[in-house]
């Protein structure tokens, strides 16, 4: 459970706990000794998806444990070059570039086109409701943070914020922020129950609170582009 770095101190220096870090380098104590109780409080966690960042706030009735800022490998971008070899969506362009230019060194452009070494026309494999990659490589990673979180606190509910993607900006009447939503509560539900809040109720509770929100500058790793 969550407590004070003084306290945390004082059991290191005592020995009744050990200093620890988790896989996502969360500094945490394990207790050496019997504690004195076994009561937990009531840890709820909000999600704040985005197209290529994530918003993960771990809050108690107290105060805000801790705020993840992920930077999404599925549609992460460099700015330093032109082309995108970072991000998911860039390898699998890669990989499109270099399999065209491998299958095209062994065609016969000397033959008819029919009687070249053309592969046959396969009409029926995208028929499969399966999750893009550089969608799912998103998901999985807001998924491990909630499952690698689990260990340390004792989360009571999951609060996931509907993107707001059903709308037709994209010209294809959907969000890919929305895609793969499903699925992610689905697994997230294993964890801990799940309820969808929409963006409009996050908002005005922002607003009673008093709270900024960065809207323009999604990239910075700050409280205020994706905690809030």
């Amino acid at each position: 459970m969550p407590t004070t770095p003084a306290r945390a101190r004082k059991w290191i220096k005592s020995g009744k706990a050990i200093p620890k870090r988790n896989k996502l380098g969360v500094f945490y104590v394990q207790l050496t000794v019997e504690p004195s109780g076994h009561q937990t409080q009531e840890i709820i966690v909000g999600t704040d998806r985005g197209k290529a960042f994530t918003g993960i706030a771990f809050q108690s009735k107290l105060a805000t444990l801790i705020v993840f800022h992920l930077c999404l490998p599925g549609f992460y971008k460099s700015k330093k070059t032109k082309k995108d070899r970072q991000s998911v969506t860039g390898k699998m362009a890669k990989r499109t570039e270099l399999r065209r230019s491998r299958r095209a060194r062994r065609i016969d452009r000397t033959k008819p086109f029919k009687l070249r070494n053309h592969r046959e026309k396969r009409f029926s494999n995208r028929r499969q409701s399966k999750i893009p990659p550089s969608v799912l490589a998103n998901r999985l990673m807001e998924l491990r943070v909630l499952q690698e979180m689990s260990k340390l606190l004792p989360i009571a509910e999951i609060r996931d914020e509907d993107c707001g993607g059903y709308t037709i900006k994209n010209g294809r009447g959907i969000s890919p922020v929305t895609v793969g939503q499903e699925w992610f509560r689905k697994e997230a539900g294993k964890i801990a129950p799940i309820v969808p809040l929409d963006s409009k109720t996050t908002g005005s509770f922002r607003e009673q609170l008093g709270l900024i929100k960065e809207k323009k500058h999604k990239d910075k790793q700050c409280i205020e582009s994706h905690g809030n």
